[in-house]
């Protein structure tokens, strides 16, 4: 059943054809067109006494209709240009025979005309073909060309136009036989544009419309001969009724004994093509037809046979398919190298993390570029198959030598050189536009490509695609840096590297050797001095040995500090055995990437020794500890750099490299108490850093811009500190009573231990005050000011230091201040304070001066003892002179310090306003005497701040009565 249905389908399809052939046909116009004029007779006649000029001549076309009418005209023009009615002329044409393939014609014209004659035929301009063409009515002319005409000349007559001149010497005897004068009994190919074909005879088949050179074989050739083709079969000897091509003249030198050569062009004919040649007439270089002889037939014989054919496909369909296989081998040469470039791994890695446009291109890529050798047999033959229809179609256009040049230039730039350039850049957009183009380009080239790709699948095995090594992935990380054209930065990149080459390296490699460790001795005391150069060290972790520093016991902790009391003098040994932290030994041969996980673990710290088998000696071997690696040296491994902390001292342990620090550590063994010190109160280092901390940052007058941190350092170990017991009846103890109210007082009180009970005002409010509470900073500010330079800076000038030193105290708290316990404080004198102070503009000028450090220490000690040489003697402070004397011993600070002034230099004396600031540093919670008194206040009020006008008048007449 489904047989006899296809079979009435193709016989219904087979009849549909036939019936839209048929009305193609009925409705097709078959114009007429002229393809060749031969020139059969040229004679003159007279006819009613005027001389006519009669020409015979055989027309070749294509549908020809038996009585068409044609014209004739003397304009050149075009093929299928319309004559126009006043080109045309009335010369009689008369019809002598008709034929199928040829009709003859008689052209009546006057003797004395001697122009080319071209031929007009009739088309009729509503296309209902030619029925009416014989009456000529109502229709349109249209020009046959230039290579259809009859070209006349004069120089054929005589001046009276009575006989033809023919130059040949031959033809003034008579008319020569033709039978007894010439023969061509044979043709060979010579040269072409185009190589001819042979039939199964040995007949040369010549491509129609081109160039031939043929050389004839016989006797009796001259150059005035002409030969023309017909497809009339004949006997030699008889007339060509029918030449179907213009005569062509014989080659002018090219004559020997026997053969010619002769240059020719056959039009498009079926069946075979007979020779035919007659003798013309030579008028300068060119051989013309005479029209009185006619053409003798050659004969049919095989040898002296040609035949023409034509090409299959139009010069524009050529034109198209060469410049269409161009475009393909085009893609096909860059799809070679923009797919089979990217393996199946990039395009993975593009899929998951490539923007949104490569992620599309790159799915629809991946499925076709899975079949890598049949994708790679695809392209591959598709563009052998485009390369080489162009080359033949070029071929087929050109000559053999330009075809092979232009072709191989074509391919070569257009099909390799610039498909390729764009496809390494852009090969993965250019892959995915033309993804379809390929898949067909697959199916077409299934039958031959698949088979070739099996077996290149099973010699070679599955595609892997590229496997980066751990040093050419280090390698391709670095090299992306290098161009610029990615967002990876270095620091980035030496940490790929670095996590990379972390397998590679050994502990041996990056510890710290272990003579530059910082260790302790397990009998260590864990006093100030050692707490001080632990913290000083700036570890987290202090290796502990005994005896030998290879003979590492235990680990030391800095957090294993927190409630050990350096004035308890613990041993370290007391301390180590409570915690029990272990050590973790490893071998100098372990990778950094085993030790990395043992870190990360956190089983045994971070922190290891390494330990290596000393086989050197005659005794036993036995493991030598020989250095010391941490967490943080793996991590500097890992990430190519160099981890600094605020404690850091060298920036590598093993290059010694020391770090340029900003700023410097603080030292805290400065604090601790040395050797020969002979204060009468002694305070812990521990509570005279606390006391230099605060004072520093808490108290104004002893900040950094009024005392340098050095001198401060310098005042706090002298003996200004005082121990207060606490007896029965303290209130009433004159010896607890540190402060008291109206009383005038010149030194400054800081509370370091215990607590005071304060008194303020008339209204006698009570709070108690702890440690670090201080009063009485009115009493070391500056009372006196002068006119300074603007260089003196906030430290104030020696001057003014000067007139403050001979001012006697003014200060009178208005509170008063009594231990109610044991109390340690903290008594600095105002003499004392300005000493210190004078001692800073000292240091500061000395940074500019030329004297020496010894000599500048030693000015320094003795300016701050003297006042405390005074107190202690009850001798009165040093004068003007004497510090002036003091001052003269150092030098003038080359940065323009003014030179003193004493009292009687004129200057203009000002009492200071911060006598009248109100006290600081009191705090506390005030404390209910009744219920009727207000509680809650806080010692950082001014509580004490305002003395009566009385006072202040008073301390102003004192100012100057002394000045």
């Amino acid at each position: 059943m489904m047989a006899r249905s296809v079979s009435r389908l193709s016989f219904n399809n087979i009849l549909l054809l036939l019936c839209f052939i048929g009305f193609c046909k009925a409705h097709l116009v078959p114009f007429p067109e002229f393809d060749s004029v031969s020139l059969i007779s040229n004679s003159v006649s007279v006819v009613n006494d005027v001389e006519i000029r009669k020409i015979v001549f055989g027309v070749q076309g294509k549908n020809l209709q038996k009585k068409m009418q044609i014209k004739v005209t003397e304009k050149n023009a075009p093929r299928n240009t319309e004559c126009k009615e006043t080109d045309l002329t009335n010369f009689e044409i008369h019809v002598i025979k008709e034929n199928v393939n040829e009709t003859q014609y008689e052209l009546q014209l006057p003797r004395t005309f001697n122009q080319t004659v071209y031929f007009c035929l009739p088309r009729e301009p509503s296309e209902r073909g030619l029925q009416q063409s014989v009456t000529g009515n109502q229709l349109a002319w249209f020009h046959q060309g230039e290579s259809v005409a009859i070209k006349l000349d004069s120089a054929n007559f005589s001046s009276n136009g009575s006989s033809i001149q023919v130059d040949d010497t031959r033809s003034r005897r008579g008319q020569l036989d033709s039978r007894s004068g010439y023969r061509i009994f044979g043709l060979r190919f010579e040269n072409g544009e185009k190589e001819p074909f042979f039939n199964e005879d040995g007949v040369p088949e010549l491509l129609a419309g081109r160039k031939f050179t043929l050389r004839l074989f016989g006797y009796g050739l001259i150059e005035e001969l002409l030969v023309v083709f017909t497809q009339e079969a004949g006997q030699y000897g008889g007339t060509c009724l029918f030449p179907i091509t213009k005569p062509f003249p014989i080659i002018r030198e090219s004559v020997l004994d026997h053969t010619a050569q002769v240059q020719i062009t056959l039009p498009m004919l079926d069946g075979p093509l007979y020779l035919c040649a007659t003798e013309g007439i030579r008028i300068g270089d060119e051989v013309i037809f005479n029209g009185t002889r006619p053409f003798v037939h050659q004969g049919s014989e095989l040898w002296i046979r040609v035949s023409a054919w034509e090409k299959l496909l139009p010069l524009w369909v050529q034109v198209l398919i060469i410049v269409t296989c161009l475009c393909f081998s085009c893609l096909f040469s860059g799809l070679n190298l923009g797919l089979m470039a990217m393996d199946q791994t990039e395009l993975k890695i593009l899929v998951n993390t490539g923007n949104p446009t490569e992620r599309k291109y790159a799915r629809a890529i991946a499925p076709v570029r899975a079949k890598g050798n049949f994708l790679l047999c695809s392209i591959l033959l598709g563009n052998v198959l485009v390369n080489s229809i162009f080359t033949i179609l070029l071929d087929d256009l050109t000559s053999g030598l330009i075809a092979v040049i232009f072709s191989t230039l074509c391919i070569v730039i257009f099909g390799e050189i610039c498909p390729q350039a764009v496809c390494s850049r852009h090969g993965l957009a250019v892959g995915a536009k033309t993804i379809h183009i390929t898949k067909i380009v697959m199916v077409l080239t299934f039958p031959l490509s698949y088979p070739i790709s099996r077996t290149l699948d099973c010699v070679l095995g599955e595609e892997i695609g590229n496997v980066y090594t751990r040093e050419r992935l280090k390698e391709l990380v670095k090299l992306q840096v290098t161009t610029g054209k990615n967002d990876l930065d270095r620091d980035e990149v030496n940490i790929i590297s670095g996590a990379l080459e972390l397998r590679k390296k050994t502990v041996a490699d990056v510890m710290t050797k272990i003579e530059d460790v910082f260790m302790l001795d397990y009998e260590a005391v864990l006093d100030f001095e050692t707490v001080s150069e632990i913290m000083k060290s700036g570890f987290s972790r202090v290796p502990v040995y005994e005896g030998s520093r290879n003979n590492i016991v235990t680990m030391l902790y800095i957090k294993d500090l927190a409630f050990v009391d350096p004035d308890d003098n613990t041993p370290l040994k007391t301390l180590c055995q409570f915690y029990q932290n272990p050590c973790n030994f490893v071998f100098e041969d372990t990778t950094l990437d085993v030790m990395f996980k043992i870190f990360k673990e956190g089983n045994k710290g971070h922190m290891a020794f390494v330990q290596r088998v000393n086989n050197e000696g005659e005794g036993d071997p036995f493991y030598e500890t020989v250095g010391l690696i941490t967490l943080e040296d793996v991590i500097e491994e890992l990430i190519q750099a160099e981890i600094m902390d605020e404690t850091d001292v060298f920036t590598d342990n093993r290059s010694k490299r020391r770090r340029n620090a900003d700023r410097s550590k603080q030292d805290f063994s400065v604090f601790a108490e040395k050797k020969g010190e002979s204060n009468k109160v002694r305070i812990s280092p521990q509570l005279t850093l606390a006391a230099f901390q605060y004072l520093s940052t808490s108290v104004g007058p002893f900040k950094s811009d009024s005392i340098s941190e050095t001198i401060l350092l310098r005042l706090l170990k002298q003996d200004i500190y005082h121990n207060v017991k606490k007896s029965k009846d303290w209130r009433n103890d004159p010896l607890t009573l540190i402060y008291q109210q109206g009383k005038p007082v010149d030194y400054f009180v800081l509370i370091l231990e215990g607590r005071v009970e304060v008194t303020v005002g008339r209204e006698n409010l009570v709070f108690e005050s702890g440690p670090f509470t201080f009063f009485g900073t009115q009493a070391l500010m500056q009372n006196v000011g002068i006119a300074e330079s603007p260089s003196s800076g906030p430290t104030g000038s020696l001057q003014s230091l000067n007139m403050d030193a001979l001012i006697k105290a003014t200060f009178q708290p208005d509170y008063s201040v009594r231990a109610c316990t044991e109390v340690l404080y903290m008594k600095v004198r105002r003499s004392l304070y300005l000493a210190a102070k004078r001692a800073t503009l000292m240091e500061r000028s000395q940074k500019d001066s030329t004297a020496s450090g010894d000599q500048f220490d030693d000015e320094v000690e003795k300016l701050l003892h003297a006042f405390e040489d005074d107190i202690s003697t009850g001798r009165r402070s040093p004068d003007v002179h004497q510090i002036q004397s003091h001052r003269s011993s150092i030098g003038t600070s080359k940065t323009g310090t003014p030179k003193m002034l004493s009292p009687q230099s004129g200057s203009k004396l000002v009492s200071s306003s911060n006598q009248l600031s109100p006290p600081r540093g009191m705090n506390g919670p005030f404390k209910k005497l009744t219920e009727d008194e207000v509680s809650g206040s806080t010692g950082q009020n001014s509580i004490g701040n305002a003395a009566n006008k009385e006072d202040k008048e008073e301390e102003k007449v004192s100012l100057l009565t002394t000045v």
